[in-house]
């Protein structure tokens, strides 16, 4: 039986779990013993972990599993830690130092902060945000140090039909109606993760996102229409004005991976 270990097992991690392979068996991290039960519940082997403490026992613990890494920031909800790239980057070296054989680290395609039209996997970062730069900075690390077994993903922003956008845009008066929509169905992601998990691809980025773009005046209010809201409101004029904001551009790394997306637009996702 193949077996792997989801760094930071949360709603990603559910849906892998879900979808894989009978002959898969997943260690996942998580930081409550509630969250444990939950993990244990859905045939997930839990192992109590938060970032910061010594990594040692869980990396020997992980041996040679092949690691995907999904530790987010969490800077929406509260300051980014301070010590929160240096203790990624420990994490990731003591796994290396247990033998680990493959690392997939997920980002975010925030790294490029408010660049403007077509954005592909070549196009130089430039971020923003705390988390974009604590993502730069183990990317770097990873790519520097383990380009022959560590792998990044630079995920758009992930839904499934019940985790939605709208569910928070709904009802409000809202401007930048021209900009582009990325998104990412995480059925999608987790077939792009088995792929590279079965065929890896080191030293490589990739971009995980739908291949359609609709401005979010547009697709917004849709949304709202079809899950039963009230439609959020945008800007008058967004109609007349061209297309703006970045527009993750996945088309290479599909076809790297062999996949073609089942969501491969924002309106196959509701």
């Amino acid at each position: 039986m193949t077996a792997i270990t989801l760094c930071g097992c949360g709603w990603l991690g559910k849906h892998m779990a879900r979808r894989r392979p009978s002959t898969m068996s997943i260690l996942g991290t998580t930081r409550t013993q509630a969250s444990a039960e939950l993990l244990r519940d859905a045939d997930i082997q839990p192992v109590r972990f938060t970032l910061g403490d010594n990594p040692e026992a869980l990396a020997q613990h992980s041996a040679a599993n092949p690691v995907i890494l999904n530790i987010p920031p969490g800077a929406r909800k509260r300051p980014l830690d301070r010590d929160f790239v240096s203790n990624m980057l420990a994490l990731i070296d003591a796994f290396m130092a247990a033998g680990c054989t493959q690392l997939i680290f997920i980002s975010t395609t925030a790294v490029y902060g408010d660049k403007e039209g077509l954005v592909n996997e070549k196009t130089r970062v430039d971020p923003l945000t705390d988390s974009a730069h604590a993502h730069v900075k183990i990317e770097q690390h990873i790519l520097n140090q383990y380009p022959a077994i560590a792998t990044i993903v630079r995920l758009s922003g992930l839904i499934d039909s019940h985790r939605h956008p709208v569910n928070f845009l709904a009802g409000r008066h809202l401007d930048k109606g021209e900009q582009v929509v990325n998104l990412v169905h995480e059925q999608d992601v987790c077939a792009g993760l088995f792929s590279l998990l079965t065929k890896p691809q080191p030293g490589r980025i990739f971009h995980l996102s739908a291949l359609e773009h609709p401005k979010r005046g547009d697709y917004y209010p849709w949304c709202a229409h079809k899950k039963g809201l009230e439609a959020p409101v945008f800007n008058s004029d967004f109609t007349r004005r061209s297309a703006s904001g970045k527009q993750i551009d996945a088309q290479r790394s599909w076809h790297a991976l062999g996949i073609t997306p089942v969501y491969p637009s924002p309106y196959d996702m509701l």
